[in-house]
């Protein structure tokens, strides 16, 4: 009888290879949590300084979850500065978050969020909501934050192997 804890049989049993898949996605999600949700010392006065509360908050995600995934295959996070600009990639994955310091808004781009999205200014943690969406559709009113766009870029991640 084959041994259920050699890596040979669980490598064939796609029941579980499925398991691992599911236990990866939460421990993923689990690490995007703790770390994307630090909640700001003050409120932030305007779009610019929640934009940078939002970058930190994904900043810290972003080191938490490629702590799993391994720096050459996890999440990149840049800022520009002048004008503030954040992009976020994931293999094939691209966000863009743009200010319109004018209007304090910010625009994404990509992961079917394209829009233009506000900050919640009663959330405690820097949160965006959609103002493109009519209150028809689906997904009308929910937060967008840093541990939330982490999730839906890293969707697809992968655990590597054990060692």
């Amino acid at each position: 009888m084959a041994d259920p804890m050699d890596p040979k049989f669980t490598a064939q049993n796609p029941i579980v290879a499925a398991a691992e898949r599911i236990r990866a996605r939460r421990e993923i999600a689990r690490a995007v949590d703790v770390a994307g949700e630090a909640p700001a010392m003050r409120r932030p006065e305007d779009a610019e300084e929640s934009l940078r509360l939002f970058a930190r908050n994904a900043g810290l995600g972003c080191k938490r979850l490629n702590a799993i995934l391994g720096e050459r295959n996890g999440v990149k996070l840049i800022v520009f500065e002048r004008p503030l600009r954040v992009r976020l990639r994931f293999r094939e994955h691209r966000v863009a978050l743009e200010l319109d310091d004018m209007h304090q808004t910010i625009w994404i781009r990509g992961l079917d969020l394209d829009g233009e999205y506000q900050f919640d200014p009663a959330s405690e943690v820097p949160a965006l909501i959609n103002l493109s969406k009519i209150s028809t559709e689906e997904g009308y009113g929910e937060r967008l934050t840093a541990s939330s766009l982490l999730k839906a870029i890293a969707s697809d991640a992968e655990l590597p192997p054990p060692r």
